[in-house]
């Protein structure tokens, strides 16, 4: 008996697939940076990040010789493993006063530029401390705001990769 074309049609596609079979178990995923795959840790999952995030909203109170006053202390840092970079105008931290949610009025502004990996800024504002007899004082915000087109001006260095930390809400009794 000879063996017939589809016989030798089999063999081939046989012998084929074990060859290509045995080549992809060898198959080494390649990094385009090696030495990215032996960082591990607690900021593996930053790596490549820039993120200007509201740290800290503090509070204080002074005794000065005009009266007594609060001081709002709001602190912004860069949780990223990146420098933030970027041009003026294109960013800023504002600080709003809130009684509720339709009373509202921002205190301070501050503008900012360039915000180095891990490093951080603050800005105060003071005002008269509420007296007993306010009810209802407010309680403070601060926002970290970008220009509607900083993620489209080509500058990878000024893109925040985690909006969710830009705001933080604090109220002084808390």
């Amino acid at each position: 008996m000879k063996p017939s074309f589809f016989s030798y049609i089999l063999i081939a596609l046989l012998a084929v697939s074990s060859a290509v079979f045995s080549q992809t178990s060898q198959i080494q995923p390649k990094l385009a940076d090696p030495s990215a795959a032996a960082i591990r840790g607690a900021n593996s999952g930053r790596l490549g990040t820039i993120d200007p995030a509201i740290d800290d909203i503090r509070f204080s109170f002074l005794k000065l010789n005009t009266g007594d006053k609060m001081r709002v202390t709001v602190t912004v840092k860069n949780l990223g493993l990146m420098n933030y970079e970027s041009g003026s105008n294109q960013q800023n931290v504002q600080l709003w006063e809130e009684y509720s949610s339709t009373n509202r009025k921002m205190v301070k502004l501050f503008p900012f530029q360039n915000l180095n990996a891990n490093a951080s800024f603050s800005f105060s504002y003071e005002r008269p401390t509420f007296k007993p007899s306010d009810e209802f004082p407010p309680q403070y915000k601060a926002i970290i705001v970008y220009e509607p087109d900083i993620l489209s001006d080509n500058n990878t260095k000024n893109d925040d990769s985690k909006a969710s930390n830009n705001s933080m809400t604090k109220h002084p009794q808390d």
